[in-house]
């Protein structure tokens, strides 16, 4: 049987036969979406945009959006999407405007392009307060520093309202222009913590898996907690931080050998740090190492196995490759500050975090939550 999309409710979020769980469970705003493309002056073709967890989706939207914008094509962009930083820009000479779904804006790279973008977040309907309050309950104050990604940042007024009944006081920072709105954590900025950290006793981050509070942990000495809305689950990150010390600290004995090493540029609008790795590229050559600058879009070992004499891999792009990914790659693969600690110009102990930052920085002090 075709699937058909449900018309039941055009504000609605999105449902279809096959899958009515996603979008019962996140609002993406297509009523919303659909009014600005009508009112887009002569529109003929838009791209859409998607993260893994909406891909499966692509389709129904598309169809949707092709019945409500009559004489319009959509053109769907297959190709994984991880966030903001990889806008699908080579879709430019084909679409008037490129819908990207799952992600909200990164305006310190809005200069790099200019490709009409329409961002739409999905934004997660469950539960926040009854979590939140659990996971402050864990850290030694009662400062709490509230810190979450696009799909929460919508219910950040919610929890800290939870956070006040119970007696704790919830305190919103601001991050640089490498993040849209307060309180936004992304997998390579945590600046929103950083900026609020003289003022708390710990962070509670609200949403699921560990790449994004990993980030703001390695980068304050305050605890930081994870509020898990999905499972009401609450967790502190000390053991996988401790596994992923241990992963990276071997990575970086692996690596003090090599003699020959590949420094990875992205091609992603938000992810190309080509300066960074010529400096890079210069240190490595001073050393006596040889050093070959390989520049790719998409990170995998189907693409890089052409490279596999090569006895390091230094990744200047997404950090989540390195972390997420090292064990997909037969050599190690470093980020550029443990490239550091493998040369002598960093110590073990002043390990960082690889964070890409804004070009303004973070604002002295909270944010009013009224105002998030």
């Amino acid at each position: 049987m075709v699937n058909t999309l449900s018309r039941t409710n055009p504000d609605s979020p999105l449902e279809t036969p096959a899958a009515p769980s996603v979008f019962s469970s996140y609002d993406l705003d297509l009523a919303g979406t659909l009014a600005k493309l009508r009112a887009w002056p002569d529109l003929k073709t838009v791209g859409l945009q998607f993260p893994d967890g909406l891909r499966d989706y692509a389709a129904e939207i598309a169809q949707r959006f092709e019945g409500e914008l009559p004489g319009v094509a959509v053109v769907v962009n297959a190709d994984p999407s991880y966030g903001a930083c990889d806008l699908a820009l080579n879709m430019q000479k084909w679409v008037d405007v490129l819908v990207h779904f799952g992600h909200t804006e990164m305006p310190s790279i809005n200069h790099l392009h200019t490709m009409p973008v329409i961002f739409v977040p999905a934004r997660h309907r469950a539960d926040v307060s009854a979590v939140t309050v659990k996971a402050a309950g864990e850290l030694p104050g009662r400062r709490v520093g509230l810190l979450t990604t696009a799909q929460h940042a919508h219910q950040l007024k919610e929890a800290a309202e939870a956070l006040r009944k119970a007696g704790f006081e919830p305190v919103v920072g601001v991050g640089d222009n490498r993040v849209a709105g307060a309180a936004q954590l992304l997998g390579c900025n945590f600046t929103a913590g950083t900026s609020v950290e003289p003022l708390v006793d710990g962070f509670v981050y609200i949403g699921s898996g560990d790449f994004h509070p990993i980030a703001i942990a390695f980068g304050t000495k305050k605890p930081v907690v994870l509020a898990d809305p999905y499972t009401n689950e609450v967790r502190d990150l000390g053991g996988k931080m401790d596994l992923l010390l241990r992963q990276r600290h071997a990575a970086i004995a692996r690596a003090r050998d090599a003699k020959s090493v590949g420094i990875l540029v992205s091609l992603r609008v938000g992810q190309e740090r080509m300066l960074l790795a010529k400096g890079l590229k210069r240190l490595l050559e001073q050393s006596g190492r040889r050093a070959t600058i390989i520049a790719l879009d998409f990170f995998s070992w189907d693409n890089l196995q052409y490279f596999r004499h090569l006895d390091a891999l230094v990744n200047t792009g997404c950090p989540r490759v390195t972390t997420d990914d090292y064990a997909r790659y037969p050599m190690p693969m470093l980020t550029p500050q443990e490239l550091e600690i493998v040369l002598g110009r960093r110590s073990w102990e002043d390990y960082a975090f690889d964070e890409f930052k804004g070009t303004k920085p973070a604002p002295k002090g909270r944010a009013r939550v009224a105002d998030v």
